[in-house]
């Protein structure tokens, strides 16, 4: 068959027998075939309307049937163009009608080559930096694709920007916006939403191995909160602060440090006199403190008044003890990530509900922590004298789904305030 437009085409006549809006998803059909270089002897056209099915009667010059659907023998509408002397092949015919045929396969396989030239690029790299399976992920998953929108050139420069970023990770307490600055010549590259950002992101979270964490999809303004907070801790992994990272605090108690930074310092002062700190995540990144706890046991509360009492009763001879004051945010993640990596063993007690069991969940599952006082032998205890009622969807405890049907069975939430005693003991 030819393989470009043919002279021989008698356009007035082909156009008048082809170019109608009956026969315009024939036409577009043996396109597609022509391109995609499909090689079926026959065509089938779904559902055709009325008008459809007497046009291509017509053009046959038999009926076609009333089924769903009419088949055409390639074959045989070829011969009616070449007998009318329209041109010397379907394919010729085609071209006139519609203009010169891709060939799809080659564009694609050219296509393929293009985006491999992108990755290969900054392969070396990536494995040198640790970073060759985020770099796959990009290549198979096609989120580079989607950022750039399919333009191999726009992604070439997205993928050098990020990795001009990730060279300069982990950061030392910089600011995202002097980051973005300093790397990319634009204080707002790596705001959120942003390619640049999300792929760096990315790579992020492949280098320290965790995942996106999904928030509530019934509530749009938790959810919208949430992810403020996990961009937040997730720079802060890499050393990088967002918003200055003043806001995000932890409050912690006789935390041990053997360091001579202002944090350590300041931590070690109000350890030695028994005093309770708030801890930015600013000073947990920019000035991190040196932790004296490899094999120490750390403990985890998740009320303030734990805290509080704790530091009345025993000063500086209480166990160290940090607060998560609700669901865990950057800092306490950052901090809780730190004493794990020190050594700490980390156990942990919260208020015995459903919000309280998915933060043991979260912790436990990220930081290996242990349960405290946190249990169906504690709760039952507990619920013994329990008046508050238990509301909302029940949560398994994953280290002991026992919890979960005492709790369903009671149907008592027990604030962490209720059991203080129980906890003090052991924290003297």
């Amino acid at each position: 068959m030819s393989q470009g437009i043919d002279a021989n085409v008698n356009s007035a006549r082909l156009k008048r027998l082809f170019d109608k809006p009956e026969l315009a998803r024939l036409v577009d059909r043996l396109q597609t075939r022509f391109e995609r270089d499909i090689d079926s002897p026959t065509l089938t056209l779904p559902d055709p309307e009325l008008a459809e099915r007497k046009a291509i009667t017509s053009l046959l010059g038999r009926a076609i049937g009333s089924g769903r659907s009419i088949r055409i023998n390639i074959a045989d509408l070829e011969n009616i163009i070449q007998r009318a002397k329209l041109a010397p092949d379907l394919r010729s015919a085609v071209e006139r009608l519609r203009g010169p045929l891709k060939n799809l396969a080659n564009e694609k396989a050219t296509a393929q080559q293009t985006w491999q030239i992108v990755f290969v690029t900054v392969e070396k790299e990536a494995t040198q930096l640790g970073i060759k399976s985020w770099l796959d992920k990009l290549r198979q998953g096609g989120l580079l694709k989607r950022l750039a929108k399919g333009d191999a050139n726009k992604a070439t420069i997205l993928l050098q920007q990020a990795m001009s970023v990730i060279r300069q990770l982990p950061g030392q307490g910089q600011t995202l916006s002097t980051l973005a600055a300093n790397a990319l010549g634009d204080a707002h590259a790596l705001d959120t939403g942003r390619p640049v950002a999300t792929l760096v992101k990315r790579a992020i979270q492949q280098i320290g191995q965790t995942d996106e964490r999904n928030s509530d999809n019934r509530n749009p303004g938790k959810q919208n909160k949430d992810q403020k907070e996990n961009e937040r801790e997730l720079w802060a992994s890499a050393g990088i602060l967002v918003g200055g990272a003043i806001t995000s605090t932890v409050l912690v108690l006789n935390l041990t440090v053997s360091g001579d930074s202002l944090t350590d310092n300041i931590i070690h002062q109000a350890t030695r006199h028994g005093q309770p700190l708030w801890l930015t995540l600013r000073q947990l990144v920019r000035d991190s403190a040196q932790w004296q706890v490899d094999g120490r046991t750390i403990y985890i509360c998740e009320n303030p008044a734990v805290v509080a009492e704790a530091a009345e009763q025993f000063g500086a001879d209480c166990a160290p003890l940090v607060c998560t004051y609700g669901q865990p945010r950057a800092a306490v993640n950052h901090l809780l990530s730190q004493l794990q990596n020190a050594g700490a063993e980390l156990v942990y007690h919260g208020d015995f509900d459903w919000p309280g069991i998915t933060i043991d969940n979260g912790i436990m599952r990220r930081f290996g922590a242990k349960p405290w006082h946190f249990d169906e032998a504690a709760y039952r205890h507990a619920a013994a004298a329990g008046k508050m009622e238990l509301t909302g969807k029940a949560v398994t405890a994953e280290w002991d789904p026992k919890l979960t049907q005492a709790m369903k069975e009671k149907k008592i939430a027990i604030p962490e305030e209720r059991v203080l005693e129980i906890l003090l003991e052991s924290l003297q």
